[in-house]
């Protein structure tokens, strides 16, 4: 009897500290920092919209589940035509080097978007400029992850009521301002190879999404992408001559009394609008 205890006092004593150190790892919270503010999805503690847990405090953000507040889509300006990202006015001297939806077997999956590469291949548009391709609000101004690099994320109001998203990723720079609008055609940053990861080229989306979501650039399933070169092209809403500038670029160049190249009836027709507003 005593040679079974000597063994059975041991188990039952590590039995027990086992148990104590389960006990407390498990039990044991650090509190959650209070929300300073929600002003927007990338500087917020929380998401709008989050549940309230039964600690009373939000959920931890995670941003690749945000959805516009009634506020950012309000702000959300109308885009009634769409051009090419980069390249010339008609999107000359560029080339698609891996277009949407086509298999990358190194990748394991297929391209959510198109790569634009201007002509010399290789890096020679490291640092071209990378326009909007509508007019938009800045919903991402940053760097997702080191793969994607600094990356813009645009969210359009189109015609129909559809809000939709362009991603401008791999920059070398960003030019753009969190929150502020930008016109078609002005400049958002420059081509670059996400801090030498690739070739220089600029990785381009297109979503129709009522929220951020930074997935990952190849997949099995497109989700909530839409080919970028098709959709542009079914909103291009000009013929293929027309070069006018953004509406939304025009006002916002008034404010500085400096005014973009138009043709002569643009130019009628803005002068009857600033006389009505008169």
């Amino acid at each position: 009897m005593p040679r079974v205890l000597s063994r059975l006092v041991p188990a039952l004593i590590m039995g027990l500290f086992l148990y104590v150190g389960y006990f407390v790892l498990t039990t044991h919270s650090v509190p959650d920092t209070p929300v300073q503010g929600f002003r927007n999805w990338q500087e917020a503690d929380a998401p709008y919209g989050y549940p309230v847990g039964s600690s009373d405090t939000p959920q931890k953000f995670h941003p690749l589940m945000h959805l516009h507040s009634p506020f950012e889509s309000a702000l959300i300006p109308t885009a009634p035509r769409m051009d090419h990202a980069m390249g010339s006015e008609h999107g000359a001297l560029t080339y698609n080097a891996q277009k949407f939806m086509e298999m990358n077997q190194t990748r394991g999956g297929m391209h959510m978007g198109d790569d634009v590469n201007g002509i010399g291949g290789q890096n020679s548009d490291y640092g071209d400029p990378v326009y909007t391709v509508a007019n938009g609000l800045v919903v991402y101004a940053g760097t997702p992850s080191p793969g994607w690099g600094k990356t813009v994320i645009l969210a359009h109001r189109m015609p129909d009521g559809r809000i939709l998203h362009s991603m401008y990723a791999h920059l070398h720079e960003i030019s753009a301002a969190l929150n502020g609008y930008v016109g078609r055609g002005s400049q958002v940053g420059t081509v670059g190879s996400a801090g030498g990861r690739y070739l220089a080229h600029l990785h381009l989306e297109m979503r129709h999404t009522d929220g951020i979501s930074n997935q990952a650039g190849y997949s099995m399933h497109p989700f909530d992408r839409l080919d970028p070169e098709d959709t542009i092209l079914a909103n291009r809403n000009a013929a293929p001559e027309q070069l006018n500038p953004s509406v939304l670029e025009i006002l916002q160049d008034s404010n500085k009394k400096h005014f973009p190249e138009m043709d002569a009836e643009s130019a009628l027709r803005l002068q009857e609008f600033f006389q009505r507003s008169k």
